[in-house]
């Protein structure tokens, strides 16, 4: 009985900490704006969407740093409705949301809807959900909208619908790219246990220019004869490393890089300088199992 009592003497305490800062109505004038301005994305006119914002409203989208303007959102409008069938529908089960704050004289509408564009002259489809916060000021205009959705994929189908395949992305910086330096480090440095580290036991080495491919214990004694003939190995990098995850069969990691390798023989003194290409491809276990160089003598 005693926890029951404490756990009783509790509850005020929670219901005092509770503050109601405004109303939010499941149906209210405010949405009715919102549901207009999807119709006239649907199949409206240029005139008819800005009749339902305000002169100076604010648009954002996911990863924007400033707002777009509204004749950056009748742009967009015009583009879609030239090339594809638009059709904006609730995400049932969800029901939309507006919030009368005390104190506002406007209102901000929440809802979840999904996002469907019919390519006019491919058939393809782009569809995804899509959230809007909008809000509504006293005039009934719509001041200000957040869309939020995944720009990534959406961009990806629009490209696909007009017959432009994406079959990957590249990255100028990656835990592969910082990899690869320390690969390029250990072998200047002669450390060739580290650098045999880095490499899947059963990698295939290719060069250029040379008949078959070579296996890690072939690779590991050219390694041991390049560092016993020099003195001094600085491989210089020329631009700058590209990282590619290639989405197709499956999908793969490639690092391509560009360096001019500077190579002082141990014996003569004498300074080297060629221009060196590789590709290194990883695995699951994110292990270098193919290695491809070419060397421009």
């Amino acid at each position: 009985m005693k926890k029951v009592i404490v756990l009783a003497l509790c509850l005020p305490l929670v219901t005092v900490a509770q503050k109601k800062s405004g109303v939010v109505y499941s149906e209210h004038p405010a949405y009715d704006v919102v549901t207009e301005s999807y119709r006239v994305w649907e199949s409206g006119t240029e005139e008819e969407l800005r009749a339902l914002y305000s002169e100076d409203a604010k648009i954002w989208g996911p990863g924007d740093e400033e707002p777009g303007t509204m004749d950056e959102e009748v742009q967009g409008m015009l583009w879609w409705q030239k090339n594809f069938d638009i059709s904006i529908t609730n995400m049932d089960p969800a029901t939309p949301d507006i919030i009368k704050y005390k104190g506002e004289k406007g209102a901000w509408t929440l809802d979840w809807m999904i996002w469907t564009a019919i390519n006019k002259e491919s058939g393809d489809t782009v569809k995804g959900p899509l959230h809007t916060a909008n809000y509504v000021n006293e005039e009934g205009k719509i001041a200000m909208t957040v869309n939020y959705f995944d720009r990534e994929t959406i961009g990806a189908q629009i490209q696909e619908s007009f017959g432009v395949h994406r079959n990957g992305r590249v990255f100028d910086e990656h835990p592969f790219i910082d990899m690869l330096n320390e690969m390029v480090a250990a072998y200047s440095e002669g450390d060739l246990d580290k650098l045999q580290g880095y490499f899947a036991e059963d990698a295939d080495f290719y060069r250029l220019g040379h008949d078959g491919k070579y296996n890690l214990e072939e690779r590991r004694a050219q390694w041991e004869a390049g560092v016993a003939s020099t003195s001094e190995r600085k491989l210089e990098q020329s631009g700058y490393p590209d990282a590619i995850w290639y989405a197709r069969d499956g999908g793969s990691w490639v690092v391509y890089s560009w360096w001019w390798s500077n190579n002082t023989d141990a014996e003569t003194g004498e300074t080297t300088r060629e221009f060196l290409h590789m590709t290194h491809s990883f695995n699951d276990e994110g292990k270098v199992d193919q290695e491809i160089i070419y060397m421009a003598n």
